[in-house]
């Protein structure tokens, strides 16, 4: 017997979660696919991250998204005989569990892991229509949600009754072992582009409109004290944002998407990271340079904001415009204070403990 968690891909900023929760509830972790749809994340890495052994869902893909009818479902529920299916958001896949439970009388929870931010919720800034529609209802058929934000936690106990928040954050303690041994490469990066005595500012993600990085380049352009700006990322933008920051007089370096230790070096040089995006339903590179020390700008668009305060950063107000988002720049890239070269470890910003966040998820799962 096992419990049974259902997600569409691996990702590395949900490893941590995922290996928790399958150590913790004994969880069989099953995937749509080995290969996320809108991320080109290694999964030959992703899979030497995992404590567990991943079970690829085979099946029907419907179009150009996350929906898919997955065969096997049946046969897994009734030999695995779980208390717990954790299914994701409001997907097919969630009414196939559903149909199973009343055909088979089976008596486990359903519990569904959503990525609604405030945001979404309250300016109707879906990603779709129909997300937009089910959340009316579905949650309903649903035992719990596990939820990204408290806000958004609250909004759904104050409607359904239900809610358990779970953000995107990793294991502290693993991730900042990490920094702590690539030191030296990020080191190698200051050296290989000057930037020992410069102030860095961090962006990192696809370079698509809803990100914003335009934004952040114009904002980026008003900023009067000297600073490097570091774009790691792709996308169909990149040409477009190249020429943007050529008039913005400026210095702006695109690295190109990087994952794993490549990226995270880059998590080391950088003062400030910034997350300037016009939807965002958590933001998972909030955590990541907040553990390196960073401090952060997020946008009031992104779930990640409930992670950012004076300690260690400062939101946004996407409707006040790059003025302020020039302003807000300078103050934290003062408050991050200078460097030290050769480079150390820096304390962590994060205001959350992953071990004790699990425990108090795992037990309003079971409760």
């Amino acid at each position: 017997m096992a419990n049974v968690f259902i997600r569409t891909s691996l990702a590395p900023y949900r490893i941590d979660t995922y290996n928790a929760l399958s150590e913790k509830l004994n969880m069989r972790m099953c995937f749509y696919r080995r290969i996320a749809l809108d991320q080109a994340f290694d999964p030959q890495w992703l899979e030497s991250l995992c404590s567990f052994t991943p079970v690829y869902l085979k099946g029907i893909e419907l179009g150009r998204s996350s929906r898919k009818l997955c065969f096997g479902i049946v046969r897994l529920l009734l030999k695995e005989r779980p208390r717990i299916v954790v299914v994701p958001e409001f997907q097919l896949v969630l009414y196939q569990v559903l149909l199973v439970r009343f055909i088979f009388r089976l008596k486990f929870k359903i519990i569904s892991m959503c990525d609604d931010s405030m945001d979404m919720i309250g300016n109707d800034n879906d990603f779709s229509g129909l997300h937009r529609r089910l959340r009316s209802f579905v949650p309903k058929l649903l035992d719990n949600l596990l939820l990204t934000t408290p806000a958004v936690c609250n909004w759904y106990k104050s409607r359904f009754g239900k809610g358990i928040w779970l953000p995107l954050i990793n294991d502290g303690a693993r991730l900042r072992e990490t920094y702590h041994r690539l030191l030296p490469q990020a080191e190698a990066l200051l050296q290989e582009y000057g930037l020992e005595s410069a102030k860095t500012v961090l962006f990192v993600g696809r370079l698509v409109d809803i990100k914003n990085v335009q934004a952040l380049l114009r904002a980026f352009g008003k900023v009067v004290q000297p600073a490097v700006l570091i774009v790691v990322g792709d996308g169909p933008m990149r040409g477009e944002l190249e020429k943007l920051a050529g008039t913005i007089g400026k210095t702006v370096l695109f690295t190109g998407r990087l994952e794993g230790d490549a990226l995270y070096s880059w998590y080391n040089v950088a003062d400030l990271l910034v997350l300037p995006s016009l939807q965002e339903p958590f933001g998972a590179v909030t955590d990541e340079a907040l553990e390196a020390g960073c401090r952060v700008i997020v946008s009031d668009r992104a779930g990640s904001s409930c992670l950012v305060g004076p300690s260690n950063g400062a939101v946004w107000k996407v409707d006040e415009g790059e003025s302020s988002l020039a302003s807000l720049i300078e103050e934290q890239l003062s408050a991050a204070g200078p460097r030290s070269y050769p480079l150390v470890l820096r304390q962590s910003g994060m205001v959350l403990n992953f071990d004790e966040t699990m425990d108090r998820v795992v037990k309003e799962m079971e409760s």
